[in-house]
């Protein structure tokens, strides 16, 4: 299409065409077609091949190139009266780059052999073009200088910002202990951010609640707040980040320490502590930048300091974790070698009769037991009790028992009655949760009559030198979870070759990897192959059969292992 009259006239100024006589330029006008296009329009794709060269008549057009990371760069913004698309006729090469409107624009173009014909015949026009192409050339050496200055200011500024990363790094690993630390992050980040005052939360996890350590009156105080609760919450809880430039205007601004302190809060910038997998370990709060505000390179070091800072918090904990340990396997050493101080060192001499004993616990320390006490008149008590659950709490519950049983040894009750006497005791001074389970037997060694009491345990075994076996039932329910049971009792009489083996639920419900329990039937197995040997033999024999079914599981349970044997 024809340009108008009016976009003509426009022409008649161009840059180029401007040093054309009128006859010259009425001569060009004929060979020019408008092109209109909209805002965003593509007028010329970069890499295309090229025929024809632009002049605008109106509206702005914008010449950009992208690099192979699809960025894109501004080469020029061109106006009405400039022109584009001259390089493509000059060198016959294709598009350098991509031309598009800015806003409605109107350009005219021009063939290659009209464009062509009048550089021949039109010496000021081709020296004008040279012109307008060395101020272009000038122009984006410029920009390529600035575009150098810019990009080496950045890199001075990444490099200065990684060395100070590298620094901070340094600084936070150089404690373990987490108050401090705290303290060293804050200083840190304030250092970094040019910050006046701040605090570090930490998440815990369990409560979801951020805590961290303030001074007060010279002492460090430890402070909690809800996740979602404040501005520090609120971080917390969403992972954004807060860039705040007045406090005042933000509603989730508390005054009140303002108001206490008389220090006057500005700016504010509050960001999430993150480690290397992304998970919310705390937030910094960072107050009153010393000079203007927090920018985004203020939020790009903080970002880059929290992963340090949050492998920190983690080696500090798990430092702290390890030191508790450590502190807990003494406490649990020290506390077996008292709970091995409390079990017989040697089993009872007693003429005519043989013992054999072990516990092992499944934990440093264990909640089984076992006791031989002389008691009057000419009598032997023998006990194994387990106590609910595992570890220091069950031995020291234990412990509490087997003092309770040992009383018993000053008084002339019968095995029901000191069962009795026990378990109130017990129910007395313990909380219902906590129960044993105890077999308590009167050994008389010169008739050989075993009284026995069984308050809920395993059921003893007990083998004639025949081979016959019966169990040991007579009893009643567990101790300490009734202040008052009427316990029963049944007397046996052990001739000469009979075995009474007691044992805890630890021997009978040994695990293999299956969940497979060793079970009672086995128990007897080993019983009747070994019960005319030694009790130690017994005994030995019972925990390889143990040993053997687990095949290697983990020992769930306490074991422990009591056996009497009459000889003669």
């Amino acid at each position: 299409m024809t340009p108008p009259s009016q976009h003509i006239e426009r022409l008649r100024h161009n840059v180029l065409t401007e040093v054309l006589t009128d006859e010259q330029f009425r001569a060009v006008s004929g060979e020019l077609a408008e092109h209109r296009f909209g805002p965003g329009e593509i007028i010329l794709e970069d890499e295309a091949e090229g025929d024809s060269l632009f002049l605008i008549a109106n509206g702005r057009v914008r010449i950009s190139k992208r690099d192979r990371q699809g960025r894109e760069t501004l080469l020029a913004l061109l106006h009405p009266g400039d022109f584009f698309g001259e390089l493509e006729l000059i060198d016959g090469r294709p598009r350098a780059a991509r031309v598009t409107a800015v806003d409605d624009c109107i350009v005219c173009s021009i063939g290659r052999e009209a464009f062509e014909k009048l550089l021949r015949e039109n010496s000021a026009l081709a020296y004008r073009l040279l012109q307008v192409l060395s101020v272009r050339l000038r122009t984006v050496d410029n920009q390529f200088v600035d575009e150098l200055q810019r990009q080496a200011e950045v890199s001075g500024k990444e490099i200065g910002r990684l060395r100070l990363l590298i620094e901070a790094a340094k600084v936070l690993n150089s404690t373990l202990d987490l108050d401090k630390l705290l303290g060293v992050i804050l200083e840190t980040a304030l250092g970094l951010v040019d910050g006046d005052r701040g605090t570090v939360y930490l998440l815990d996890e369990e409560t979801k609640e951020l805590w961290s350590l303030v001074l007060k009156g010279g002492e460090r105080i430890e402070i909690r707040m809800p996740t979602g609760s404040g501005i520090a919450g609120y971080v917390a809880a969403t992972g954004d980040t807060l860039n705040i430039r007045d406090a005042y205007f933000d509603p989730r601004f508390n005054p009140d320490f303002d108001k206490v302190t008389g220090y006057r809060t500005r700016s504010i910038l509050c960001m999430p502590m993150k480690n290397r997998g992304g998970t919310i370990v705390g937030v910094f709060q960072i107050l009153n930048k010393r000079s203007g505000t927090f920018t985004a390179d203020d939020e790009s070091v903080l970002d880059a300091l929290s992963v340090h800072a949050a492998i920190a918090v983690e080696n500090a904990r798990l430092h702290e974790q390890e030191r508790q340990k450590i502190a807990m396997e003494k406490d649990l050493q020290a506390a077996r070698e008292v709970q091995m101080t409390l079990i017989p060192k040697r089993v009872p001499e007693v003429s005519g009769y043989r013992f054999a004993a072990v516990t092992i616990p499944a934990r440093e320390v264990g909640g089984d037991l076992y006791d031989f006490t002389a008691k009057e008149p000419g009598q032997l008590a023998v006990c194994l009790g387990d106590v609910s659950g595992k570890g220091l709490a069950a031995s020291l519950l234990m412990a509490n028992v087997q003092a309770t049983l040992r009383d018993q040894a000053f008084t002339a009750a019968p095995a029901s009655e000191c069962v009795r006497r026990s378990n109130m005791l017990l129910f007395q001074n313990t909380g219902n949760e906590k129960f044993v389970t105890l077999f308590y037997a009167l050994l008389d060694p010169a008739n050989g009559s075993l009284t026995c009491c069984n308050a809920g345990h395993e059921q003893p075994f007990l083998i004639r030198s025949g081979g016959e076996i019966s169990r040991l039932t007579a009893g009643g329910t567990v101790l300490g979870i009734m202040e008052d049971f009427p316990y029963a009792q049944e007397t046996v009489t052990m001739e000469p070759g009979d075995v009474v083996l007691i044992f805890s639920d630890g021997v009978s419900e040994a695990m293999n990897a299956s969940g497979e329990q060793l079970g009672e039937g086995q128990i007897q197995a080993v019983l009747k192959e070994h019960h005319r040997g030694d009790p130690e033999e017994l005994k030995e024999a019972l925990i390889a059969a143990v040993r053997a079914h687990a095949a290697g599981a983990p020992q769930a349970d306490d074991i422990t292992i009591v056996v009497v044997k009459r000889t003669a």
